[in-house]
């Protein structure tokens, strides 16, 4: 009996083993995500705020409103975005990969200022995808934030502000300087990238950020 006992410890001892180091494999650097470069991650850890003193993992994703991928990508973030832990802060970087989406870029930015993003955002997807809307025009914005009791004075103070400008200019100084090619694209705690050709489709995205969000917690229990 004691044998049987032992047999079935050493049994349940290998599979836990063998399950562990599969799931430690499933994703491999330099295949399904990699590393920022080490002269990137110096010039980022020279401007560390509080979030990374709090154990705060941040995930950044570069996004545009017309962008398909991005689009098709939204479902999977906001069912990952409702059991997200406490512990991880999800913060969208909108950025002008061609000249055409600079409006759409520069609306995310708009309703950031306004504290509107809940009500833009799906909004702006929806029209472009969904409506075949030409949303990068300004009458079209300026009455989507009209509705939103925004005036339009108040709208084009904010479109043509210097912080919008400002923001514009630093989501395309991150994108280069992460080596981003495309949109979407997700960055973790500014050392990880995660884009659509590495992960091999939309659906392992987030299987992928998840994996890193855990390897990022036990590295800081490690550390501590």
């Amino acid at each position: 009996m004691k044998k049987i006992t032992l047999c079935g410890f050493v049994f349940g001892w290998l599979l836990t083993y063998t399950m562990g180091g599969a799931f430690a494999d499933e994703f491999v650097e330099g295949k399904d995500y990699r590393l920022v470069e080490t002269e990137v991650l110096e010039e980022l850890s020279e401007d560390d705020d509080e979030t990374s003193e709090d154990n705060i993992i941040e995930v950044l994703e570069f996004f545009n409103y017309g962008c398909p991928h991005c689009y098709r990508l939204e479902s999977i973030i906001n069912d990952w975005l409702e059991n997200k832990e406490d512990d991880v802060e999800f913060v969208r970087v909108a950025v002008p990969l061609r000249r055409d989406w600079i409006p759409l870029a520069r609306v995310y930015y708009v309703a950031e200022e306004f504290d509107l993003i809940d009500k833009v955002h799906p909004v702006m997807f929806k029209g472009i995808f969904e409506h075949d809307l030409q949303m990068h025009r300004e009458k079209i914005l300026e009455e989507l934030f009209d509705q939103l009791d925004v005036p339009v004075e108040d709208f084009q103070k904010v479109y043509t502000s210097k912080e919008v400008a400002d923001a514009l200019r630093s989501s395309t100084t991150q994108m280069r300087l992460f080596g981003l090619k495309g949109t979407p694209a997700i960055v973790i705690a500014n050392k990880y990238v995660i884009d659509t050709e590495m992960a091999d489709g939309l659906e392992r995205m987030f299987e992928i950020v998840e994996f890193l969000i855990e390897k990022i917690r036990n590295d800081q229990k490690k550390s501590t």
